[in-house]
């Protein structure tokens, strides 16, 4: 009910086993544009449906869930998965891990897979690698849920998709630089690859 700060540090260091990279990785633009193209939507569109009035474990809430909450809840979330599929390659380096999740557990490798290459990268593990693959992705998987009353009529048009997000370098906060090539931080693909069948 409180977010990750209610949570007992025990508890939490279940969870988040590198909590310095955690803090590290959530505290950049480029993970603040992902929050506002993928979870701030999202959000916007559970409350809109009237789907938080519970716990993601289907607790019952006296009040719809805050953005503060839900948005800890995802982290965790992408966190553990992110955490649990590397303990896995890390113990089976043969191996070949394949995760099935929702698409915005891994748009713009924010989700699970950057969080996988964050984790392989503090443990030295140069050998594990996270692949981020869509499958069927439609239009409206690659905008916010916000637009999608907005974008129906072009639900059908290849050239609708977007397929990258830029994001500004860090330490651009006047408005009037934003269009500029020169505050370009850098861009976020959807995903490593899109299939289509």
């Amino acid at each position: 009910r409180g977010g990750l700060p209610a949570l007992p540090r025990n508890t939490l260091l279940n969870y988040i086993t590198d909590p310095q990279g955690f803090a590290q990785f959530s505290n950049s633009n480029q993970f603040r544009t992902y929050v506002d193209y993928v979870i701030r939507p999202s959000y916007d569109l559970h409350l809109e449906l009237g789907l938080l009035k519970n716990t993601m474990s289907g607790e019952k809430l006296d009040q719809q869930m805050s953005f503060r909450n839900f948005y800890s809840s995802r982290l965790l979330w992408d966190e553990t998965m992110a955490g649990r599929a590397f303990a896995w390659t890390k113990s089976n380096p043969n191996g070949l891990l394949v995760g099935l999740v929702g698409a915005d557990h891994v748009k713009f490798s924010n989700g699970i897979p950057g969080r996988f290459e964050r984790m392989a990268k503090s443990n030295n593990v140069p050998d594990a690698a996270s692949i981020s693959v869509m499958l069927n992705p439609t239009m409206m998987d690659s905008r916010p849920s916000n637009q999608l009353g907005i974008m129906r009529s072009a639900a059908n048009s290849p050239d609708s998709y977007t397929l990258q997000l830029r994001y500004l370098k860090e330490g651009v906060e006047d408005e009037a630089l934003y269009t500029l090539p020169a505050s370009t931080g850098g861009v976020m693909p959807l995903a490593d690859y899109l299939l289509f069948g």
